[in-house]
Protein backbone atom coordinates (compact mmCIF):
# COMPACT_ATOMS: atom_id res chain seq x y z
CA UNK A 1 0.00 0.00 0.00
CA UNK A 2 1.57 3.19 -0.83
CA UNK A 3 1.92 6.42 1.14
CA UNK A 4 -1.00 8.29 -1.02
CA UNK A 5 -3.16 5.34 -0.28
CA UNK A 6 -2.44 5.29 3.61
CA UNK A 7 -3.48 8.96 3.73
CA UNK A 8 -6.49 8.62 1.75
CA UNK A 9 -8.11 6.01 4.16
CA UNK A 10 -7.14 7.98 7.11
CA UNK A 11 -9.12 10.60 5.84
CA UNK A 12 -12.13 8.63 5.22
CA UNK A 13 -11.81 6.85 8.34
CA UNK A 14 -11.77 10.18 10.10
CA UNK A 15 -15.06 11.35 8.05
CA UNK A 16 -16.77 8.49 9.66
CA UNK A 17 -15.85 9.24 13.37
CA UNK A 18 -17.21 12.32 12.89
CA UNK A 19 -20.48 11.30 11.23
CA UNK A 20 -20.85 8.50 13.61
CA UNK A 21 -19.86 10.33 16.77
CA UNK A 22 -22.25 13.47 15.62
CA UNK A 23 -25.11 10.83 15.33
CA UNK A 24 -24.73 9.14 18.29
CA UNK A 25 -24.78 12.19 20.61
CA UNK A 26 -27.54 13.55 18.75
CA UNK A 27 -29.55 10.45 20.02
CA UNK A 28 -27.83 10.39 23.06
CA UNK A 29 -29.04 14.48 24.21
CA UNK A 30 -32.54 13.19 22.22
CA UNK A 31 -33.10 10.43 24.94
CA UNK A 32 -31.95 12.24 27.57
CA UNK A 33 -34.28 15.30 26.90
CA UNK A 34 -36.84 12.15 26.74
CA UNK A 35 -36.47 11.37 30.41
CA UNK A 36 -36.33 15.08 31.24
CA UNK A 37 -39.70 15.74 30.25
CA UNK A 38 -41.27 12.67 31.74
CA UNK A 39 -39.82 13.00 34.74
CA UNK A 40 -41.15 16.64 34.71
CA UNK A 41 -44.54 15.43 33.36
CA UNK A 42 -44.37 12.66 36.45
CA UNK A 43 -43.34 15.76 39.41
CA UNK A 44 -46.26 18.23 38.17
CA UNK A 45 -48.75 14.96 38.58
CA UNK A 46 -47.44 14.15 41.99
CA UNK A 47 -47.30 17.97 43.22
CA UNK A 48 -50.90 18.35 41.96
CA UNK A 49 -52.11 14.98 44.06
CA UNK A 50 -50.12 15.93 46.97
CA UNK A 51 -51.92 19.64 46.57
CA UNK A 52 -55.65 18.18 46.22
CA UNK A 53 -54.47 15.72 49.50
CA UNK A 54 -53.20 18.36 51.43
CA UNK A 55 -56.76 20.83 50.62
CA UNK A 56 -58.92 17.27 51.67
CA UNK A 57 -56.91 16.71 54.69
CA UNK A 58 -57.67 20.29 56.02
CA UNK A 59 -61.14 20.26 54.52
CA UNK A 60 -61.99 17.15 56.84
CA UNK A 61 -61.71 19.27 60.33
CA UNK A 62 -63.83 21.79 59.04
CA UNK A 63 -61.73 24.58 60.09
CA UNK A 64 -61.44 28.21 58.42
CA UNK A 65 -57.95 29.25 56.72
CA UNK A 66 -56.90 32.44 58.45
CA UNK A 67 -58.59 35.35 56.16
CA UNK A 68 -61.26 33.33 54.70
CA UNK A 69 -64.98 33.51 55.89
CA UNK A 70 -65.82 29.93 53.87
CA UNK A 71 -64.33 26.21 53.72
CA UNK A 72 -63.98 26.47 50.11
CA UNK A 73 -62.45 29.61 50.03
CA UNK A 74 -59.93 27.87 52.78
CA UNK A 75 -59.86 24.44 50.95
CA UNK A 76 -58.42 26.22 48.01
CA UNK A 77 -56.15 28.87 49.86
CA UNK A 78 -54.47 25.26 50.97
CA UNK A 79 -54.25 23.33 47.42
CA UNK A 80 -52.32 26.54 46.47
CA UNK A 81 -50.18 26.75 49.13
CA UNK A 82 -49.14 23.39 48.24
CA UNK A 83 -49.20 22.90 44.82
CA UNK A 84 -45.79 24.76 44.34
CA UNK A 85 -46.64 27.90 42.04
CA UNK A 86 -48.75 25.65 39.76
CA UNK A 87 -52.12 27.05 41.06
CA UNK A 88 -51.12 30.57 41.62
CA UNK A 89 -53.39 33.54 41.03
CA UNK A 90 -56.93 33.28 39.88
CA UNK A 91 -56.35 31.25 36.77
CA UNK A 92 -55.12 28.67 39.67
CA UNK A 93 -57.97 28.49 41.53
CA UNK A 94 -60.46 28.22 38.50
CA UNK A 95 -58.74 25.32 37.88
CA UNK A 96 -59.43 23.93 41.65
CA UNK A 97 -63.00 22.05 42.21
CA UNK A 98 -64.52 21.68 45.49
CA UNK A 99 -67.76 18.89 45.66
CA UNK A 100 -69.67 17.89 48.23
CA UNK A 101 -72.03 14.31 48.62
CA UNK A 102 -74.03 12.61 50.63
CA UNK A 103 -72.45 9.85 52.28
CA UNK A 104 -75.58 7.87 52.33
CA UNK A 105 -77.11 8.50 49.03
CA UNK A 106 -73.98 9.46 46.81
CA UNK A 107 -76.32 12.84 45.80
CA UNK A 108 -74.28 16.05 45.25
CA UNK A 109 -75.08 18.42 48.48
CA UNK A 110 -74.32 21.67 50.12
CA UNK A 111 -71.70 20.26 52.55
CA UNK A 112 -72.30 18.61 56.21
CA UNK A 113 -70.87 17.19 58.21
CA UNK A 114 -70.76 13.60 57.75
CA UNK A 115 -70.54 14.26 53.57
CA UNK A 116 -67.72 13.40 51.53
CA UNK A 117 -65.37 16.35 50.30
CA UNK A 118 -63.84 15.75 46.89
CA UNK A 119 -61.22 18.25 45.90
CA UNK A 120 -59.95 18.27 42.48
CA UNK A 121 -57.66 19.96 40.20
CA UNK A 122 -58.68 19.71 36.24
CA UNK A 123 -57.91 21.57 33.31
CA UNK A 124 -53.93 22.07 34.90
CA UNK A 125 -51.70 21.62 31.12
CA UNK A 126 -47.92 20.94 31.17
CA UNK A 127 -45.98 22.00 28.44
CA UNK A 128 -42.87 19.98 27.57
CA UNK A 129 -39.11 21.66 27.59
CA UNK A 130 -37.34 19.25 25.58
CA UNK A 131 -37.54 16.72 22.94
CA UNK A 132 -41.40 16.42 23.29
CA UNK A 133 -41.82 20.52 23.24
CA UNK A 134 -43.41 20.13 19.62
CA UNK A 135 -46.12 18.17 20.67
CA UNK A 136 -49.78 19.77 22.20
CA UNK A 137 -49.39 20.16 25.90
CA UNK A 138 -49.91 17.32 28.45
CA UNK A 139 -53.31 18.35 30.58
CA UNK A 140 -52.78 16.73 33.94
CA UNK A 141 -55.72 16.28 36.34
CA UNK A 142 -55.81 15.28 39.80
CA UNK A 143 -58.50 14.15 42.49
CA UNK A 144 -58.48 13.34 46.05
CA UNK A 145 -61.81 12.45 48.27
CA UNK A 146 -62.59 11.57 51.88
CA UNK A 147 -65.36 11.86 54.72
CA UNK A 148 -65.71 14.98 56.79
CA UNK A 149 -66.04 15.22 60.62
CA UNK A 150 -69.71 15.76 62.25
CA UNK A 151 -69.70 19.62 62.75
CA UNK A 152 -68.72 20.57 66.23
CA UNK A 153 -70.50 21.79 69.09
CA UNK A 154 -70.08 25.56 67.97
CA UNK A 155 -71.73 24.44 64.47
CA UNK A 156 -70.28 24.30 61.03
CA UNK A 157 -68.43 27.35 59.64
CA UNK A 158 -70.31 28.10 55.69
CA UNK A 159 -69.20 25.85 53.59
CA UNK A 160 -69.95 27.32 50.16
CA UNK A 161 -69.25 30.90 49.35
CA UNK A 162 -72.19 32.36 47.76
CA UNK A 163 -70.32 34.74 45.22
CA UNK A 164 -67.37 32.70 44.51
CA UNK A 165 -64.65 34.53 42.50
CA UNK A 166 -64.60 35.03 38.96
CA UNK A 167 -62.47 32.54 36.35
CA UNK A 168 -60.91 34.80 33.17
Amino acid sequence: MTRAERQRREKTQKGSFILEASATILLTFGLLFLVIDLGLTLFTKATLQSAVRAGVRFAVTEQLASGTSYLSDSITQVVQQNAMGMLNGANGACKIAINYYNSVTGSPSTGNGGDVIEVSVSGYNYTPVGILKSGSPIAITASSSDVMELCPFSGCPPFVNPTPPTCP
